[in-house]
């Protein structure tokens, strides 16, 4: 699992990557780092994998500790991955990096994507949009759109345009900078749209 808050655990970037696969080489870490986009930061470490990460090391900003968390799960390699959030800390900056990583990790796996930011819910072969702790719509997106309900409101809203308030109908949806997050305040603060992927 990957949530929107990751650790980064104590030692090197090495011993971080291998608690996912222990008998990882050193090229099998640095494949995972490139499937990531990770390479940006990691050919600027002086050590390489010999850097010292975490609590006594290099702090990692929020997209590279979450590009380090998909490479874990790309060495784990798991048939089902639950991604809470995941991308959700990158701000504008690195929002296209993590959407691209959040890519590759779910490439050819199961994976369960808990997501508010509807650029990313978009991407799932079936999206759950849930209100009040309910499912209130299912389908892909173009069916969601369709169907002109909660999520075409949403979507709509958010295509409008960066930083708009606009009225959809019985709520309020916001949309930030980024134009991935958008929340329907009438109803509940914490409208999440949840998308899966076989």
């Amino acid at each position: 699992m990957v949530s929107q808050e990751v650790h980064v655990f104590s030692g090197t970037l090495r011993q971080d990557m291998t608690l996912a696969k222990p008998d990882a080489t050193d090229a099998e870490l640095i494949a995972a780092l490139d499937l990531v986009h990770a390479r940006s930061w990691f050919d600027r470490l002086a050590q390489g994998l010999d850097t010292v990460v975490g609590a006594r090391g290099i702090q990692l900003d929020p997209v590279a500790a979450q590009q380090l968390a998909l490479a874990r799960v790309l060495l784990l390699d798991p048939a089902v991955v639950i991604m809470d959030e995941a991308t959700a800390e990158a701000g504008s900056a690195g929002a296209g990096a993590l959407e691209d990583a959040a890519d590759e990790v779910t490439r050819d796996r199961s994976a369960l994507v808990v997501a508010h930011r509807l650029d990313q819910a978009s991407r799932a072969d079936n999206i759950l949009v849930m209100d009040s702790g309910q499912v209130v719509e299912q389908g892909t997106h173009d069916q969601l759109l369709a169907r002109g309900g909660i999520y075409h409101r949403l979507w709509s809203a958010w295509t409008a345009g960066r930083n708009e308030i606009s009225n959809v109908g019985h709520g309020t949806a916001v949309t930030d900078e980024v134009g991935g997050y958008a929340r329907d305040n009438d109803s509940d603060p914490d409208l999440t749209t949840t998308g899966m992927r076989a």
